[in-house]
């Protein structure tokens, strides 16, 4: 069942669900496995995560997703998570989408082995963090894009192409839908007014996950925190 947290400081929740989540998976089973996501959201929490005491070097960190970009380019989610966070606390583990591999689609096939050789079969995460974009997509899973429909049981992860109306209007590696709806937690950060009608239309409005990818979180067998503040939780 979806739980919504309508709070002041969207990233104050986040940063303690990753902490009851990190901590009780290295507690529970010696080692956690997180997902990160980029995007505006990810900023704040890094920031909060950074005083945190956490068993790091019993997480492994994977991500929703990435840009095929150099890791060392502004538009990388690696950078991002590397300079904001990674650099800093040295998890156990930090698994890269290599954006900047020739063939994506080999990439794609080599990250979803990376999950299986780390994870077991088949993977689940103890936390996957996602933001929410503009036409209903959660990590690079664009609606009307193959893939964002489908499950993806087997392939786990898929290179995609650029997105025609979201920017930036570069091609991306992500995880399919199957390690969202089965991971033990999930945590989605939404701010802001101009969010209000699509975090409406992904919790509550007619399904199809096609035109609206995040409502894949309804089917989600695990926890599911959506965390927004005032205007974003408006058309609740």
């Amino acid at each position: 069942m979806t739980e919504v947290a309508v709070v002041p400081d969207v990233a104050d929740v986040a940063a303690e669900l990753f902490v009851e989540s990190v901590a009780g998976a290295a507690a529970a089973r010696g080692k956690a496995a997180v997902a990160l996501t980029g995007g505006s959201s990810a900023p704040p929490l890094f920031a909060r995560l950074l005083g945190a005491k956490l068993p790091w070097a019993q997480a492994d960190i994977f991500f929703t997703d990435e840009r095929a970009v150099a890791p060392d380019q502004p538009l990388s989610n690696y950078r991002l998570a590397h300079e904001g966070l990674l650099r800093h606390v040295a998890p156990r583990g930090v698994h890269r989408m290599r954006g900047e591999a020739p063939d994506l689609h080999a990439e794609a096939r080599r990250y979803a082995d990376d999950l299986r050789s780390t994870l077991g079969t088949p993977p689940r995460l103890d936390l996957i963090l996602l933001g929410l974009g503009p036409d209903g997509h959660i990590c690079s899973l664009f609606a009307g894009l193959p893939g964002s429909a489908e499950r993806g049981d087997d392939e786990l992860v898929r290179h995609v192409a650029a997105p025609l109306k979201v920017e930036p209007k570069v091609a991306r590696i992500t995880l399919l839908p199957f390690l969202v709806v089965t991971a033990r937690l999930v945590v989605l950060q939404v701010t802001g007014t101009e969010k209000a009608d699509v975090v409406a239309r992904a919790l509550k409005g007619p399904e199809d996950v096609a035109a609206c990818p995040a409502q894949w979180l309804r089917k989600a067998s695990g926890r599911v925190v959506v965390a927004c503040d005032g205007p974003a939780a408006s058309r609740l």
